[in-house]
């Protein structure tokens, strides 16, 4: 008897141990297996009266990479496109982005890529920089505006006339800033939930801001003759949102309405969204952290914006500690 319960005791004892390390494992990341199908809405959007807002019709690239071999979207069809808003100064930026969240050896993983969105500079040796660049990693959209921090807006709308023109059935744009780290495996998995509850990807997705009075002092100050009312609508922070590729086309049409503000996120995300019926998701505490956070890595938390230098470095780390990803970022690109 004594010897069946020592047995008994022994094979519970392992059984435990095996648990345990079970519980404790790293996830096996396996390539991600997309078992939907995109529907694009095509709808005809009818305005009348007269534009005030321009810009979307003086949307010129310098760059639009459609003379590449391998376009972006066409014939891939990512599952999310990734548009970053970049300073034409910002190289070692674009480089950290394509050595981590958007390195190409987690495409099979994430079926996401990203391209960089730069204005023009009037600085001749800095666009010869840019040129190399370009050559080098065919990422990058420049469009003919001067690139400065009042012109956000440009580049947004420029955004949405590419993306409307050359990323037909790519179902997510996530408009990410250069200076925001991202564990791409979490935002993924967020948008595979999601779409299996509403496949016609419309609303934009995002940290909601509500009733936030319009500044007249300081950095994001804006005059009553550029917006008049005390308080903006509600709108999505610009660090980070996503946007269902069938609100695309209608935002951009809506814009030419609406009148231009240099907060490329309350413009956008705001008035525009408000003026076009384009809906928020809320999505703050599911999908944002301030601060380094072992949700970025464990948890579900996608978006960690602005980070230090020393965070980044400290944040990615734990990505890929947990995620098991680091022998697919030595592969070639």
């Amino acid at each position: 008897m004594l010897r069946i319960l020592t047995g008994l005791s022994v094979c519970m004892l392992a059984f435990i141990v095996i648990i345990c390390i079970l519980l404790q494992s790293k996830p096996r990341l396996r390539p991600i297996q997309l078992s939907y199908k995109f529907i694009k809405v095509r709808e005809d959007i009818n305005l009348t009266g007269p534009t005030i807002n321009p810009i979307p019709d003086e949307v010129n690239w310098l760059e639009d990479l459609m003379e590449e071999v391998d376009p972006v979207c066409n014939g891939s069809n990512p599952f999310v496109l990734a548009i970053v808003p970049s300073a034409v100064h910002h190289f070692k930026e674009r480089e950290g982005i394509r050595n981590t969240w958007a390195h190409p050896g987690l495409y099979p993983y994430t079926k996401m890529r990203a391209i960089f969105v730069l204005g023009a500079t009037d600085n001749f040796t800095l666009q010869d920089e840019v040129n190399l660049e370009m050559d080098a990693h065919h990422d990058i959209i420049q469009n003919d505006f001067l690139d400065t921090y009042r012109n956000l807006t440009y580049k947004t709308i420029s955004m949405l006339s590419w993306v409307k023109n050359w990323c037909l059935d790519t179902p997510f744009i996530a408009k990410i800033d250069d200076d925001v780290v991202v564990n791409p495996l979490h935002l993924v998995a967020y948008l595979q939930t999601h779409v299996t509850k509403n496949k016609s990807l419309s609303a934009i997705h995002g940290h909601l801001r509500s009733n936030s009075p319009a500044l007249r002092n300081g950095k994001w100050a804006v005059s009553k003759e550029e917006f008049p009312p005390s308080r903006f609508p509600p709108f999505m922070l610009g660090p980070a949102y996503i946007i269902g590729r069938n609100s695309i086309d209608r935002l951009l049409v809506y814009s030419s309405y609406v009148p231009f503000l240099w907060l490329e996120d309350v413009f956008l995300t705001g008035l525009v969204a408000h003026a076009a019926g384009v809906e928020h998701i809320q999505v703050e505490k599911i999908l944002y952290t301030k601060k380094l956070s072992r949700q970025l890595y464990k948890g579900k938390v996608a978006f960690y914006p602005g980070a230090s230098e020393k965070n980044k470095k400290n944040a990615w780390a734990g990505i890929i500690k947990y995620s098991r990803i680091t022998k697919l970022l030595k592969k070639k690109k």
